[in-house]
């Protein structure tokens, strides 16, 4: 009894140290923190983008510990599970045997993880540490009724318990199903070692494993083909990997939108491109992309957006500065120089083009980055970003 006191007492302080990090605070390089802690979103980030950051031991750590102990994250540390068990008890219904229905969270796991070996991790963004920093990632910034709408699985699972208690986590939740695969993996080699002499049914597992993981490899190697390019070019946060696989990629988490101490970072609730819905994108309406600041790729759980020194900023583009010259203050005998004062990557120069009387601002795209700070300043608004991808 008081084993299990102590579980649940951890499980509670698990869920409000979550709730804190996924809240738009100030928290920097903490924000959304615990996203990290997912194995399910560590291995597909690694198999998609074939690399290794030093924040992905915490998913090893908690590998780990569903070795030895089945589903130990799920029954002490996660806060969508936590959530849906208090919603649970709420239930007028009670708990139902759901054994008859398949095992979703089993092949959703296995089908992201042998799709991500291909480049596409599919089902990433299903996470249920995912879902849950992104719902209240909803409520940063530039709030629409879209991307409410956008984030509203969170509630919406809240919502299902009530009905049905406990099924998002014994039949859906892909990271759920990840730690059950790491059991059965965990038993086979106990089987096949000869320390566990009980039966187990490694011809039908050994079946469903290679259906799920080839469904999932035809899905990697196939999609990407099937896929049209998007019709506008999105401004990417800087550093992101190539547009196809950074829609599949990013889980949608909000940590980079909540981490960008300018704002400038939005969600895209474009609905033209599916694939790319609710995906972050750079704006520059409330100020530009600081020369000194790598937060949204320090917070990125999933590589989506690559981890950057602040001293290679200079070297990243996001895009390109394009002078519509119509409008500017010089052609209109009018001092002005403040786009070329706000680049602090020298890449706006005054310079006499031919048949003009007067100097006029001209962009070097060798060093513009795309960090919108003359677009910003800009009074007439001469200046725009466009993607350079």
């Amino acid at each position: 009894m008081n084993k299990k006191i102590r579980s649940s007492d951890f499980r509670a302080l698990s869920f409000i140290l979550a709730l804190a990090l996924a809240l738009p605070l100030s928290w920097k390089g903490l924000t959304g923190f615990y996203n990290w802690l997912s194995p399910f979103i560590m291995l597909n980030s690694v198999f998609a983008l074939k690399s290794f950051v030093w924040l992905n031991i915490f998913g090893l750590v908690i590998i780990i510990f569903v070795i030895f102990r089945k589903r130990w994250f799920c029954t002490n540390m996660c806060p969508v599970g936590f959530c849906c068990d208090r919603i649970s008890e709420l239930s007028r219904r009670k708990p139902t045997d759901y054994s008859r229905l398949p095992d979703i969270n089993r092949w959703a796991a296995v089908i992201s993880l042998t799709a991500a070996i291909a480049g596409i991790p599919l089902f990433i963004f299903f996470d249920p540490l995912a879902l849950f920093n992104g719902f209240f990632s909803s409520f940063t910034g530039r709030m629409t009724i879209i991307s409410v709408i956008g984030f509203s699985v969170f509630p919406l699972l809240l919502i299902i318990h009530l009905f049905f208690p406990g099924i998002w986590c014994s039949k859906l939740c892909p990271l759920g199903g990840f730690q059950l695969v790491i059991d059965d993996i965990k038993n086979l080699v106990v089987f096949l070692t000869g320390r566990k002499r009980s039966e187990l049914d490694t011809g039908n597992s050994g079946r469903r494993y290679f259906i799920m993981s080839g469904i999932g490899l035809l899905a990697g190697f196939s999609i990407p083909s099937v896929l049209k390019p998007e019709r506008q070019k999105k401004i990417r946060p800087p550093a992101s990997v190539s547009p196809l696989l950074f829609n599949s990629l990013c889980c949608r988490c909000g940590s980079c939108i909540k981490a960008c101490p300018t704002g400038i970072i939005v969600h895209n609730t474009d609905l033209a491109c599916f694939t790319a819905f609710m995906t972050p994108e750079v704006t520059f309406e409330k100020g530009y992309c600081l020369e000194d600041c790598n937060l949204c790729s320090s917070v990125c759980p999933t590589g989506a957006i690559t981890l950057f020194s602040i001293e290679a900023k200079p070297q990243i583009f996001m895009g390109t500065a394009i002078i519509s010259l119509e409008n500017c203050l010089l052609l209109n005998n009018t001092e002005c120089v403040k786009c070329r004062e706000s680049c602090k990557y020298g890449a706006i120069e005054l310079s006499g083009e031919a048949g003009l009387l007067c100097m006029v601002p001209v962009v070097d795209a060798d060093k513009c980055v795309g960090c919108g700070a003359c677009q910003v300043i800009c009074p007439e608004s001469c200046i725009r970003i466009t993607s350079c991808r």
